[in-house]
């Protein structure tokens, strides 16, 4: 296993620092702690910190440590809300081990109750810890790479667990390899399938991948390859290309897979073998982002972002949305919010129906876009991609000042938008929706805000 730190994470009460000690103890590493460091930093005890300062104050203190804590081995215990800033996220996932304490609710009232903290809402201690909890779940899942329930363990047991895992590898060898197997069976490229080979027998690198079918067109292993080097993350990401989403599911446990983008066309087909799907996914009923943490699986949406962020400063009153699978349902989520009308018109007008009875949105046929006159024209069908050489509109319908968003991003010059742009229309090109989701979703996956610009900067 090659030597990196552990991070401790969790809310207070779960064991961080006797965790943590009793791992200094079995491995013969340093131990920090960031709420001591913190107190030696400022000379006093937290609650006077907090007395002084207030949370706003604590939390600049605590960023300022973190930033100083070197990056080699050792072992780290970290505050219960060190996780809500991503750049102490960014900062401790450097060349580390992100091991998240769990412990529920009344076991952490029981340990931290008679402590003289103070409280972070006003509330009773009991409903602050559930409340407070539940608001950071998400942030610990994100974070972390490892989940430890220390609710009935001792620390000893807890850090025998952790290196045991580290030790014996965060995979089953066997399914790990029988997964691997079946990617290099399909068609990703010569160099991949040598990796891929390579990383079946190194127990200590988590996986991430992209699921459609087709998906080989998709640029973001190379993204996300890059963005891992960045932080120097032990992760990999490779294309999943497979037909049926639920025999893939059946063949995670144990592979070390961590994370998924997913794409067409399973983002509505992948729902039903999620353990969770957060609200704007259950409102768009589509999913491209899975987050896998101790084999319960986590469903995201940030095909809306990706939409809905490039269209800041977007002024009109109608967007006509072509397509009817997820990314079009996507898009009249993220154009509503907006404050744009949404009509979806489909080659089938069955299909735009059918996500038209969720959205509340006016439907007709693709050749019906004449009579809208829309502002803005989001294009959500494959038509374009790759060597397709056909737009998904008569390019007649294109107007002088329009505002054409094109979510097909190879190639990033779509005939549509070329059309588009020959008409006087204002473009969007697929590129910025790919960045803008890719963000949100390295955050959800790994809990680092990376910049758009270095995302940007890397499909340049």
């Amino acid at each position: 296993m090659a030597k990196r730190r552990i991070v401790l994470i969790g809310y207070r009460g779960s064991g961080k620092s006797s965790v943590g000690m009793a791992l200094s103890r079995l491995t013969g590493q340093n131990f920090l702690d960031t709420d001591k460091l913190i107190e030696e930093a400022a000379g006093k005890k937290i609650p006077q910190i907090f007395e002084a300062e207030g949370e706003a104050g604590f939390r600049e203190l605590e960023q300022h440590v973190i930033a100083r804590i070197p990056s080699g081995a050792g072992i780290v215990s970290t505050g219960g809300g060190a996780v809500i800033h991503l750049d102490n996220v960014r900062l401790l996932r450097m060349n580390s081990i992100i091991v998240f304490l769990n412990s529920s609710p009344e076991v952490i009232y029981k340990r931290i109750h008679k402590t003289n903290r103070p409280s972070l809402t006003g509330l009773s201690p009991r409903d602050e810890i559930k409340q407070v909890l539940n608001e950071r779940m998400p942030l610990y899942r994100s974070a972390a790479d490892i989940v430890i329930d220390t609710s009935t363990t001792t620390s000893e047991e807890a850090a025998s667990l952790i290196l045991n895992i580290l030790k014996n590898g965060i995979f089953n060898k066997e399914k790990r390899i029988g997964l691997l197997s079946s990617v290099m069976k399909t068609d990703i490229p010569q160099g991949e399938k040598m990796l891929l080979k390579k990383l079946s027998g190194v127990h200590d690198i988590f996986l991430y991948g992209i699921l459609g079918y087709p998906c080989m067109h998709s640029k973001s292993p190379v993204i996300y390859n890059r963005l891992f080097a960045d932080y120097a993350m032990p992760a990999h990401y490779t294309w999943f290309e497979h037909k049926n989403p639920k025999e893939f599911f059946a063949s995670l446990p144990g592979t070390g897979v961590r994370g998924l983008s997913v794409t067409i066309p399973h983002k509505e087909t992948v729902i039903p073998f999620l353990d969770e799907v957060k609200h704007d996914a259950q409102s768009i009923g589509a999913v491209n982002t899975v987050l896998i943490q101790d084999d319960r699986k986590f469903g995201f949406n940030t095909d809306w972002k990706g939409i809905y962020r490039p269209l800041e400063g977007a002024e009109g009153d109608v967007a006509v949305i072509l397509g009817a699978g997820g990314a079009a349902a996507a898009a009249v989520y993220a154009v509503s919010m907006r404050g744009f009308t949404p009509v979806i018109l489909n080659r089938t007008p069955d299909r735009a129906k059918n996500l038209a009875r969720k959205t509340g949105s006016e439907t007709g046929a693709i050749n019906d876009i004449g009579k809208y006159r829309p502002d803005l024209l989001i294009n959500a069908t494959p038509v374009g991609m790759g060597s397709d050489p056909n737009t998904p509109v008569p390019i007649s319908s294109l107007k002088p000042g329009m505002k054409v968003f094109d979510l097909v991003y190879t190639p990033r010059d779509t005939p549509l938008l070329q059309a588009a742009l020959a008409a006087g229309c204002f473009v969007i090109p697929g590129t910025e929706m790919f960045i803008h989701q890719l963000a949100e979703q390295f955050r959800i996956l790994t809990g680092i805000d990376t910049p758009v610009l270095r995302i940007r900067e890397m499909l340049a």
